[in-house]
């Protein structure tokens, strides 16, 4: 049997926590550049943001409860290490992000901010929480897959 070897580019810690930064900063200007607004948006794309957004802030508070309550080999290293802060910035990043995603999107609701510089911020604050979501599944799923916690 041929063992194969995974071979993944790894980021700086550093590097890794500003690529959502960066992502929602190249959103947000790419919006602006393009002069694009909300006037022509169906109503129903800022209804389906506060969802998406509450989707993930729900999707992220049970990561938390999962991990709490995790007795894995890797969880207990974990906490005994600096990547338990790591891991709760990512945790406290992904679930502000997308709670506000949700209330950016509820003010455009209800305020009908449609101008440019409105959707800019939205487009920042989306893709912004989409890299967040991004980051942390990838950490979750790593947690899960990692070979200490497979059973024999």
């Amino acid at each position: 049997m041929v063992k194969e070897k995974a071979y993944r580019m790894k980021l700086s810690p550093n590097l890794e926590r500003c690529c959502p930064f960066i992502a929602g900063g190249i959103a947000s200007v790419a919006c602006w550049y393009f002069q694009l607004d909300l006037v022509n948006a169906p109503r129903q794309l800022l209804g389906a943001t506060v969802s998406f957004g509450a989707i993930v802030s729900g999707f992220v508070g049970t990561s938390l409860s999962i991990l709490t309550g995790l007795e894995t080999p890797v969880m207990l290293k974990i906490r005994r290490t600096h990547y338990l802060k790591q891991l709760r910035e990512y945790l406290g990043w992904a679930m502000a992000s997308g709670i506000l995603l949700s209330l950016i999107s509820i003010m455009g609701m209800f305020l009908l901010l449609t101008a440019n510089w409105f959707a800019a911020i939205w487009c920042f604050i989306l893709v912004f929480c989409i890299a967040w979501l991004w980051l942390l599944a990838r950490v979750m799923l790593l947690l899960f897959s990692h070979p200490e916690n497979m059973p024999d």
